[in-house]
């Protein structure tokens, strides 16, 4: 594994994920200021990105729960999704990802289970979701498009244990597939590539509460347009464990 976050100093706390070439189109933080809560399940999350690109759920039964901070603090609650309930969310305007276009995505998450959680999809059965403990599913339409499953060693992905997943596709024909968790460049089986278009419109399922996740999801960013640099990575992946306490 290459540890990305190892030379990250302190000063990183004061870095924001805004402070990248690369295009934040979605930034979902935890805390109940970013909730609206109905009927103690969450109607809405709110985008913290400059694209106001809020998630909603106007179905209540599809509606996840709080999922409180063990001490308490308001400020880090995050959502507690139930893959039995079909919980799972809208977003306002979709995240349209041309074939060869960069991309990135990171999560803060805890699974309950792991078998095809999905986080982010369309409706048109293009998705990204863990697919095991060991594996990401990368699924993309359109010119190139593939159904990619990376897969490594051990178990990365386990249920049980609060995480930062990191999910890459690099821009350019070639499309490789990069996974992180907690700043560390995992190393796959094999390097798979995708160079697919996806239209993401919801979260915390594949398509329309098909495969929903089943978990605590924290925070969320969606980058596009360019590759983020080694160092802009490292960096997100250093606020958000420095964030979340990992």
């Amino acid at each position: 594994m290459l540890g990305l976050g190892a030379s990250i100093t302190n000063s990183s706390v004061q870095w924001r994920p805004t402070s990248t070439a690369a295009d934040l189109k979605l930034w979902l933080q935890p805390g109940i200021t970013n909730f609206t809560v109905e009927s103690s399940n969450i109607s809405q999350w709110s985008d913290s990105s400059s694209n106001e690109n809020h998630v909603t759920q106007g179905v209540a039964g599809n509606r996840a729960g709080l999922h409180a901070f063990p001490t308490g603090d308001l400020y880090r609650w995050g959502i507690d999704f139930e893959h039995d309930n079909g919980d799972h969310y809208d977003l306002t305007s979709s995240i349209d990802i041309a074939s060869d276009e960069a991309f990135m995505a990171f999560f803060v998450v805890e699974l309950e289970s792991a078998s095809s959680e999905g986080l982010l999809g369309e409706s048109n059965n293009a998705f990204i979701d863990i697919n095991t403990t060991k594996k990401i599913k990368f699924k993309t339409t359109g010119t190139g498009g593939a159904n990619t499953i990376p897969a490594f060693t051990g178990t990365p992905f386990a249920t049980g244990a609060k995480f930062v997943l990191g999910i890459q596709r690099e821009a350019g024909t070639t499309g490789n597939l990069h996974i992180y968790k907690n700043g560390d460049l995992l190393t796959p089986d094999s390097q798979l590539a995708n160079r697919g278009d996806i239209a993401i419109d919801t979260l915390g399922t594949k398509d329309a509460a098909a495969n929903s996740f089943d978990g605590a999801m924290w925070e969320v960013l969606v980058y596009d347009t360019v590759d983020l640099t080694a160092l802009e990575i490292a960096k997100v992946c250093a606020y958000l464990k420095n964030k979340h306490n990992l």
